[in-house]
């Protein structure tokens, strides 16, 4: 028997149930009758509704889905988890935040770009090549003693780190201070280069983190104001396509023959 008849069947015996009940206590058969065949109906009505309801959002969640393609995206075995990881928690605050837009409100998520890129820097694995290009940005923020600190920790468990220090342009003699100290903690745990931002090639991602033949990740900037913290990050973009990571790998390498060995 389907589950259909069945559930026919249970609204059928309880309107019988309560029209025996109604019996009973009227010892009156008509109004007995008419007083189940009441109560069944509006008991088949509400379930009736709760069961519709059920199955359209059963359905609006499968329409979601479609429409962002994920079921053809996340079954895929060549997906990057990390990525496939980020992409199901947009996901879930897209449709969080749709939800709540219809009930006249709106809660949207501030994330902050340190625990993105400390999360990323923890897909390195033992044996992985990490070569980085750094600016400046976010330094002197108690968020970077941190992300400092996971780098090194990253660096012993057997990751070959290459961190690439630019020195801007326009930086001031506090921006210099700055990138010699910096230059000066990070030699003692991974390798460090140093090159002027005149000699860096055109093209080259200033601050960018490769995790060589597996992730490269960077942060856009559409308004520069600046060296360190004064720096604005407008959006952060991860590329896991081999040619990105090929042409990542290109212009890392290329930087650190035009660096010099920081000592």
């Amino acid at each position: 028997m389907s589950k259909e008849w069945l559930w026919w069947l249970g609204e059928f015996g309880l309107a019988a149930v309560v029209a025996v009940v109604a019996g009973f206590v009227t010892r009156d058969v008509p109004i007995s009758i008419l007083y189940g065949l009441f109560v069944g109906t509006v008991s088949f009505v509400l379930r009736e509704h709760r069961r519709v309801v059920a199955q359209h959002e059963r359905q609006v969640s499968v329409m979601e889905d479609k429409a962002l393609n994920l079921p053809t995206t996340i079954v895929r075995e060549d997906i990057n988890p990390y990525l496939k990881q980020v992409i199901l928690s947009e996901r879930n605050d897209f449709v969080r935040m749709a939800k709540e837009v219809v009930n006249g409100e709106l809660i949207m998520p501030a994330r902050p770009i340190g625990q993105v890129i400390m999360n990323f820097y923890r897909l390195a694995k033992p044996g992985d090549k990490v070569i980085t290009t750094n600016t400046g940005v976010g330094w002197g923020t108690p968020h970077w003693e941190v992300v400092r600190q996971l780098n090194f920790e990253i660096a012993q468990s057997g990751v070959d780190w290459t961190r690439v220090f630019i020195e801007l342009t326009g930086a001031t003699p506090e921006d210099k201070k700055r990138l010699k100290h910096e230059m000066d903690l990070q030699k003692e745990y991974i390798k460090v280069r140093y090159i002027k931002e005149s000699h860096v090639p055109s093209g080259t991602i200033k601050d960018m983190a490769l995790i060589v033949d597996k992730l490269l990740g960077y942060g856009v900037y559409s308004k520069p104001v600046g060296s360190g913290i004064k720096q604005i990050v407008d959006e952060v973009r991860f590329y896991s396509r081999r040619d990105m990571l090929d042409k990542a790998k290109q212009m890392a390498e290329a930087v650190i023959q035009l660096s010099e060995e920081y000592k």
